[in-house]
């Protein structure tokens, strides 16, 4: 055999042997794409599937945070509400005649007298309210009582403060509403808010 003929068929050998290679390593490749295709298909539905759980847990955060919001707003509404509604009551109380205020004062005085000698702090502008008649009327009213205005008035518009000692019963229009409205606001806000 020449040596051509040898060259010849080493070179075929060769030529079929890295065919051989590529076609092993082309279908190599193309098992090796075909999984990272399938793997990279999984990957992106997983994301998907991800991002999809992302934006419903943030979609449902928003609602929940605006519902939050429009409910803080609408409890912020009706508190404005009943504070309207207390001081347009206030307002009238405030606006009572004089012989009305002067009977609900009585009425709070001895319902709130303890030992019947209290002094009666009473608001500068209306001083001359309480005259000696009011007070002796008192003082019929409840045995034994010696109530009595106090030198000093008090700095408060409406009411009076009931003092003895150390101890002061505080009868304003502003401690009666606090109170009031601690006691009855549920029935209040349930009237004018039924739902």
């Amino acid at each position: 055999m020449s040596i051509e003929n040898i060259l010849i068929r080493i070179d075929e050998e060769t030529r079929s042997r890295v065919d051989e290679i590529v076609g092993a390593a082309e279908a190599k490749a193309a098992t090796i794409r075909g999984e990272y295709e399938k793997g990279g298909a999984a990957l992106r539905e997983e994301l998907a599937a991800l991002v999809r759980a992302r934006a419903e847990n943030e979609e449902r955060r928003l609602v929940v945070a605006a519902k939050l919001e429009l409910r803080k707003q609408l409890l912020e509404r009706k508190r404005e509400i009943l504070a309207e509604v207390y001081g347009e009551a206030r307002s009238r109380i405030e606006a009572l005649p004089a012989e009305r205020y002067l009977e609900i004062l009585k009425a709070l005085v001895l319902g709130n007298a303890l030992s019947g000698r209290e002094e009666i702090v009473v608001p500068a502008a209306q001083r001359a309210l309480f005259t000696p008649a009011f007070v002796e009327a008192l003082n019929r009213e409840r045995e034994g009582a010696s109530l009595r205005i106090a030198d000093e008035p008090g700095d408060f518009a409406w009411g009076v403060v009931l003092r003895e000692g150390r101890r002061r019963v505080d009868l304003t229009i502003g401690v009666i509403f606090e109170q009031l409205a601690s006691r009855i606001e549920s029935r209040v806000a349930a009237a004018l808010f039924p739902e």
